[in-house]
């Protein structure tokens, strides 16, 4: 990857995140020991499932748009690689994996949650890119991912 991303890479590292989010919150569906943690997990999956789409739309969208050059004329892109190269899904660490790791319900909502924290700052910081449709759409998947949290939190806390 360059040391500057385009909003292409950007929004195809957004779907790469969807796409293992998808992937890892089936894993941990498949494994669950209450029925509880299978709907929620199942239901998270499907989230991540219609957040890539939408950032597929995105894609479409967008065709050879081009981020101000403000944007190139500050470190931001460096900024946005860093925080692309350390997010929760890295090509190098499979969903599997991941999922593998993990001994207990509470491991499995903890890993969750900082998935769900990690994609909103991803969220954010790429927000400012984009034309007023796809700002309202970002807008949109964060007001998800929010609630997705809060499940999470809820979650956490009736099994503690």
């Amino acid at each position: 990857m360059n040391e500057k991303l385009t909003v292409l890479e950007i929004i195809e590292i957004a779907i790469e995140i969807e796409k293992n989010g998808e992937t890892f919150y089936n894993m941990l569906a498949e494994s669950a020991e209450t029925a509880i943690l299978k709907d929620l997990f199942k239901y998270l999956s499907a989230e991540e499932k219609k957040h890539k789409l939408k950032f597929q739309e995105i894609l479409k969208s967008i065709g050879d748009y081009q981020v101000s050059e403000i944007y190139y004329a500050t470190e931001y892109m460096g900024y946005m690689k860093a925080l692309a190269d350390n997010r929760v899904f890295r090509q190098d660490i499979s969903p599997s994996d991941l999922a593998k790791n993990i001994k207990n319900p509470m491991d499995a909502i903890d890993v969750a949650i900082g998935f769900e924290k990690d994609s909103i700052i991803f969220l954010y910081e790429t927000r400012d890119m984009f034309e007023d449709f796809e700002k309202e759409a970002i807008q949109m998947l964060l007001k998800e991912e929010k609630g997705h949290i809060r499940k999470l939190s809820e979650l956490k806390k009736s099994i503690k």
